[in-house]
């Protein structure tokens, strides 16, 4: 195999990498550190849900009560009842517990004690079989449900709805935050439990319409500026943006992407934040794609990290500057070597293309 033949198999190879890794285009990426399959997707893809208790004749196993999809054979379940499983539904006699079959090979897991509004979900979930699909995130009639369930004293429920909207697309995340109770936001901003979660939240509180909200996150923001901070970075300027609006982008380009003290983690999250409103507003995109010029000037190993935005945009003036970056990048990140190639290709098929067209 020739050289050349081996490189382009292995551009290709990692090409198609990049897009399998790379998050969904639909999905918000802020919020990406999210879990990706939820309670919802497990009962979605089982071929079988149950409703199990102890099996009387079987200590420590479990038993189906009630089938609430498939058909499960007479095969007894050999999933192990815990201890503290066994003593809850000792204790309440009207309790069960969810199990689901996977598909694949046939294995029970356990999804959650059932106890009044947790069997409730489960079984409306169910219900929605026939129009939902596992690790939908565009599915409105389901984010419309789980925002419902946003701060359900049931924190299984909470945090369930939380994660299924967390994976949504920014767009659709506008649209919740006009239905969420913004004391259901600031409670959850707040919560101690979910300090590993909070970017959801933040977007949410860019949205609101209170002075109080709004100042809070400019405040913040500049917090983050002014200490080099990236815990939530991206979501905190991304909710700056959307308040900021243009003057947002603006101080963000002088603040960040035309600094040389900043650092690569800093700048990672604020690319974040630009490429997410970049891709729900095209009108943000040329003073986005003004704020990359700036960044690659200062931080020309950043190239990797903004190529994508530039394919999908059409941003084919690029070119002349990713040509030298790529020169001076040499063997250092072939990854993103190989990333840069393939714009600079398509860079000039389009200049050929309207050349001809001319």
């Amino acid at each position: 195999m020739s050289t050349w033949k081996g490189q382009h198999i292995i551009f290709w190879h990692l090409l198609i990498l990049w897009l399998v890794l790379v998050p969904d285009a639909k999905a918000c990426q802020i919020c990406l550190p999210l879990p990706k399959k939820t309670l919802a997707d497990q009962l979605l893809e089982s071929d079988a849900v149950v409703l199990a208790r102890e099996d009387p004749n079987r200590p420590f196993h479990y038993a189906a009560v009630e089938i609430l999809k498939g058909n499960p054979d007479s095969t007894p379940i050999d999933t192990f009842l815990n201890s503290h499983a066994r003593r809850l539904l000792a204790i309440h006699p009207d309790w069960t517990m969810v199990l689901a079959r996977d598909p694949r090979d046939g294995a029970w897991a356990t999804l959650g004690i059932a106890d009044g509004d947790y069997e409730l979900m489960v079984r409306r979930i169910l219900g929605f079989a026939n129009s939902w699909r596992p690790l939908e995130t565009n599915n409105k009639e389901r984010l419309a449900f789980f925002s419902k369930l946003l701060g359900h004293p049931d924190s299984r429920l909470h945090e369930l709805a939380y994660l299924e909207i967390g994976r949504a697309s920014y767009a659709a995340i506008r649209k919740i935050s006009s239905v969420v109770p913004i004391e259901t936001v600031r409670a959850i901003l707040d919560d101690p439990r979910y300090l590993e979660w909070r970017s959801l939240a933040i977007l949410m509180l860019g949205h609101s319409n209170t002075p109080a909200d709004r100042a809070r996150v400019i405040k913040t923001f500049a917090n983050k500026q002014r200490f080099a901070s990236t815990l939530n970075l991206a979501a905190w300027a991304t909710a700056y943006i959307e308040i900021a609006g243009t003057a947002g982008l603006e101080r963000i380009k002088q603040s960040y992407l035309a600094r040389k003290e900043r650092s690569r983690e800093e700048l990672a999250q604020i690319v974040q934040a630009l490429s997410v409103h970049g891709a729900e507003n095209n009108k943000k995109r040329k003073q986005i794609a003004s704020g990359y010029r700036s960044l690659l000037e200062v931080h020309p190993d950043m190239a990797s990290s903004v190529v994508r935005d530039l394919i999908a945009w059409g941003r084919w003036d690029f070119a002349n500057q990713l040509g030298k970056i790529s020169e001076a990048m040499g063997s250092s990140d072939p990854l993103g070597a190989y990333f840069i190639e393939f714009y600079l290709n398509k860079a000039a098929s389009n200049r050929e293309t309207s050349s001809n067209n001319d």
